[in-house]
């Protein structure tokens, strides 16, 4: 650039010069370096406008195309004896960073519209339930309009499973949550594959559907049978949403390994009975050794319920089934069984000086629906209780102060309620008793 600009400087003042040449014999020589000087001084500042000004363009540019977020929790909470590591302390209860990228618009081949947007997402999970993931959450690139459609747009990377509304509370949606807790036995979790959605311009009515790995690992796929998922949703009138979602998956894990599922209820997934975990499992009050390192099958159907019957009063009702069919005989196999029941309202329902406010209630719960054969409803019981938990169920009271946009205080009490199966010997049973526990936090976003 200094090459270019010194170049440009000498040509002018050539011609400057040459330009001159008729008057030169007229004119005083001082008048003449006078002149050539205040001319060069001119170019010199038009130069520099021409930089800055081309600077600014490309940062507006950077800036519409790119757009880095966030969002952390941070406070106190006080947990008990969840896991030997948990302790009641402050601490970082969260934390994940987003970049969104527009890559193109408009992408034509022979005047025909391929698709009308390209872009990019990257979520950076570094913080969950208080550990270190320092792991990639949703990477995706996102084909919209393909076809120039509203019907079919794609996402092919890592991206949220398709399940429910729960998933929504995750990655982007956390800055959202009203509770600090997440749900004990919504759907969720992230896996590979494409990702295809729509609805009608009005929004009436769409669809989400996934073709994904099917294993809970990071770029991972015991087997070659894929999870396929399917959602269709409709909001017939503002204040009601609807909807209902299907998976199934096929044979995961290996002989020599487990058969970790792709989609998380709450804290678990499907796994063997037995796995994570060194306590034994009772079954009908006999300890049975553990299952076998394969799945044949799982699939789920749930339906979701949310109304919104005045402004600033929200209900959500949940409710599903997950079919975990072992490998083999035997009695292995498992079906899990969520629901929640949720109710958030604003403070300006009692109020206007009340609006920054809100309470929230929610009861849900994760059940095997048998008192004799349980499963690891949480991953964080593997020590104390492991696979003889049948119920386990939270009852949740929150209150949050939005103090600006993008900053939120909530405080959470929570009563968490196990119960085992039957026939266990005092030194399982006695581990586990039902819990109290309460948290205060400040949510960020940008």
């Amino acid at each position: 650039m200094g090459t270019e600009k010194n170049g440009l400087l000498l040509v002018a003042a050539l011609l400057i010069v040459g330009a001159g040449a008729a008057r030169a014999e007229q004119e005083p020589r001082g008048e003449r370096l006078e002149a050539l000087e205040q001319r060069v001084a001119e170019l010199e500042a038009a130069q520099e406008e021409s930089e800055e000004a081309a600077a600014d363009r490309w940062w507006e540019e950077w800036t519409r195309r790119v757009r880095v977020g966030g969002s952390a929790s941070v406070g106190y909470l006080y947990r008990r004896a969840l896991t030997l590591e948990d302790s009641n302390a402050f601490q970082v209860w969260d934390a994940r960073f987003f970049v969104d990228a527009e890559l193109a618009r408009d992408v034509e081949i022979g005047g025909t519209t391929l698709v009308r947007t390209i872009g990019t997402t990257f979520e950076w999970n570094l913080v969950r339930l208080g550990d270190l993931f320092n792991n990639v959450g949703e990477l995706y690139v996102d084909f919209q309009g393909i076809a120039g459609s509203g019907w079919l747009n794609a996402q092919v990377g890592r991206f949220q499973i398709p399940v429910s509304e729960n998933y929504l509370r995750f990655s982007k949606g956390y800055r959202d949550d009203p509770f600090i807790s997440n749900t004990v036995g919504g759907p969720w979790w992230w896996d590979e594959g494409v990702r295809l959605y729509g609805q009608r311009a009005d929004g009436r009515f769409g669809y989400v559907a996934s073709v994904s790995n099917g294993d809970t690992r990071f770029n991972a796929d015991s087997s070659n049978d894929p999870q396929g998922t399917l959602k269709l949703f409709t909001d017939p009138w503002p204040w009601l949403h609807l909807s209902v979602s299907g998976l199934v998956a096929g044979q995961t894990g290996r002989t020599t390994q487990g058969a970790p599922g792709a989609l998380w209820l709450g804290e678990t997934w499907a796994m063997p009975i037995g796995a994570s975990t060194s306590v034994p499992t009772y079954i009908h009050g006999v300890p049975t050794a553990d299952g076998p390192n394969k799945i044949d099958r799982t699939w789920l159907v749930g339906a979701d319920l949310v109304l919104r019957p005045l402004d600033g009063l929200r209900a959500w009702l949940a409710g599903g089934q997950y079919e975990i069919d072992a490998h083999g005989p035997g009695p292995y196999d498992r079906t899990l069984y969520y629901w929640i029941a949720e109710l958030v309202a604003d403070g300006k329902l009692a109020s206007p000086l009340l609006d920054p406010l809100y309470l929230a209630l929610r009861a849900n719960a994760l059940t095997t629906g048998d008192g004799s054969r349980g499963y690891l409803l949480d991953f964080r019981l593997a020590d104390s209780v492991g696979h003889n938990v049948r119920n386990l169920a939270e009852y949740s009271v929150a209150l949050g102060l939005e103090l600006h946009e993008g900053v939120l205080l909530r405080g959470e009490y929570i009563y968490q309620d196990i119960d085992l199966v039957s026939g266990l010997p005092m030194s399982i049973s006695s581990q586990r008793n039902n819990e109290h526990w309460f948290g205060v936090d400040v949510g960020i976003a940008f």
